[in-house]
């Protein structure tokens, strides 16, 4: 009997020393990390890395271009020419003092080649989770870094982590570097899979990823927040879709006065549009015959827009699909694209992303990754196309970051009906990819998601795993429905 006793005394205490011992590699995986993958301008990016020289290259790139405009008499005065009819402006001037405010800052371009250039970069590479970088997020209020906060509320600063890149480049190498990123967390923490948040460009990020490395099957959840996973129509500019009217100009300020960051800055926008209604509209009559000029155009393309921001990947790449083929053609006729550059080749290679997100997003789904699309709407488009009519974010159109709704121009409804159609009659969520998986904020502003506020809760949980990233799960648990508005911070349904 004692004999027996001794036995099971010796297996319990095995047993029991077994799993004191596992419990540490165990318990890495006890919290899925969560990666933060920021958008377009939210990460600084510096020259002269490692030297006593190394800045921030700031306001892409036009450090000291208002400063410099402001001391240019020959460029002042072109300008003010715009605002009254009884004087002309003199195009070709203007241009070319533009041309040499711009040539004195040229540090963000990148080379011919699309390549970011030498001593050039991100210097807030972090592979160690966001407990290690409070500052980063510790008092942020709005934007990627009030995510960031969020998320850390929701599981710890420990368990997230920041992906800093340097946005100029293409997406599909950016893809590539998260990829090596998301091998170094694993391996870190011990976890088999990571969730994955893509703002803005970030989105278009995850989107270039899930091509890539979809068989990897190592991502548990991927939110998408206001992505440009479908481009942005104010892009078409690339494709010479140029559109300026007094009107539509008009109408945009007006617009914003409700419309922009829930109408808490109406005063503001009310005040431009009473004081300056008729030196707007007189600039945007000039505008619009500025713009009705090829030789305007080519000038302006080739001598400005070239040397400044021609060879960022990332600004050709957020040209929507559907205008791709037009942007290549017109900017080659132009001059401003070369077909043999390695720019081409890099925003070819991410025009066939685009061209497979459906199919790519479907599949992730498939493998039962807990897939999210959160797409903002309530406010006009910039006023710079003939798209200026489309409901947007306030950057990115809404029908390419949700990934297919139909959506009604601004200020109109739409006559279709079911349960996918918001209460406004704006949206019908019936023609996204997912339909079922993916929200919209009604009055929430491209990235202005601010710090426990109800719709960046919503995103941080649905990122965290606290609730299921479908339709029927989030109605259960919070009693939100696919269509929301933000006030005070708070969601409520759309009615």
């Amino acid at each position: 009997m004692k004999t027996m006793l001794k036995k099971i005394s010796c297996f319990l205490l095995t047993v029991i020393m077994l799993v004191s011992i596992a419990t540490p590699a165990f318990a890495k995986e006890t919290r899925t990390p969560v990666i933060l993958v920021h958008g377009l301008g939210a990460n600084p990016v510096y020259k002269n890395i490692g030297t006593d020289d190394q800045s921030e290259i700031k306001y892409l790139g036009l450090e000291n271009f208002i400063v410099d405009l402001l001391q240019d008499s020959d460029v002042i005065d072109e300008v003010m020419k715009m605002l009254d009819p009884k004087r002309k402006t003199n195009d070709k001037k203007l241009i070319n003092e533009l041309a040499q405010l711009v040539g004195k800052d040229n540090v963000i371009n990148c080379t011919k080649n699309g390549n970011i250039k030498k001593g050039q970069g991100v210097i807030n590479y972090w592979t160690d989770p966001l407990s290690k970088h409070k500052s980063y997020w510790k008092d942020a209020d709005v934007a990627e870094s009030a995510i960031a906060r969020q998320l850390c509320k929701e599981v710890g600063a420990k368990n997230v982590y920041c992906f800093n890149y340097d946005w100029r480049q293409d997406v599909c190498t950016t893809a590539k570097q998260l990829n090596s990123y998301i091998k170094t967390i694993k391996k870190k923490t011990g976890a088999k899979k990571v969730s994955l948040v893509g703002c803005s460009l970030g989105g278009a990020v995850l989107s270039a990823y899930f091509d890539a490395y979809k068989n990897k099957k190592d991502i548990k959840a991927a939110v998408f927040v206001n992505p440009a996973i479908g481009g942005v129509d104010v892009a078409r500019a690339y494709a010479l879709d140029i559109k300026i009217s007094k009107k539509t100009v008009l109408k945009y300020i007006k617009s914003m006065e409700t419309s922009f960051d829930g109408g808490n800055s109406k005063v503001l926008f009310r005040l431009l549009g009473v004081l300056g209604e008729k030196r707007i509209g007189y600039a945007a009559d000039y505008l619009s015959k500025f713009v009705k000029k090829k030789s305007n155009i080519k000038a302006l393309y080739k001598k400005v827009l070239k040397p400044w921001i021609g060879n960022i990947p990332s600004l050709w790449e957020c040209v929507p699909y559907s205008s791709y083929d037009k942007a290549v053609k017109e900017m080659s006729k132009i001059g401003f694209l070369d077909k043999k550059s390695g720019v081409y080749k890099k925003i070819k290679k991410y025009h066939g992303v685009q061209g497979r997100f459906k199919k790519n997003i479907k599949a992730v789904k498939k493998q039962g990754v807990q897939v999210a699309i959160i797409a903002s709407y309530g406010t006009m488009g910039i006023p710079l196309t003939s798209k200026a009519n489309n409901q947007t974010d306030a950057l990115i159109d809404t029908k390419h970051a949700s990934a297919g709704a139909t959506v009604a121009k601004f200020g109109h409804k739409l006559k279709a009906k079911g349960k996918y159609v918001s209460a406004d009659k704006v949206i019908n969520a019936k023609t996204c990819v997912l339909p079922d998986n993916t929200w919209f904020i009604k009055d929430v502003q491209h990235m202005r998601f601010y710090y426990n506020s109800s719709a960046t809760k919503l995103v941080a949980r649905l990122a965290c795993g606290k609730v299921k990233a479908n339709l029927k799960a989030v109605k259960k648990k919070y009693k939100y429905g696919q269509f929301l508005k933000e006030t005070d911070r708070k969601l409520y349904n759309v009615k």
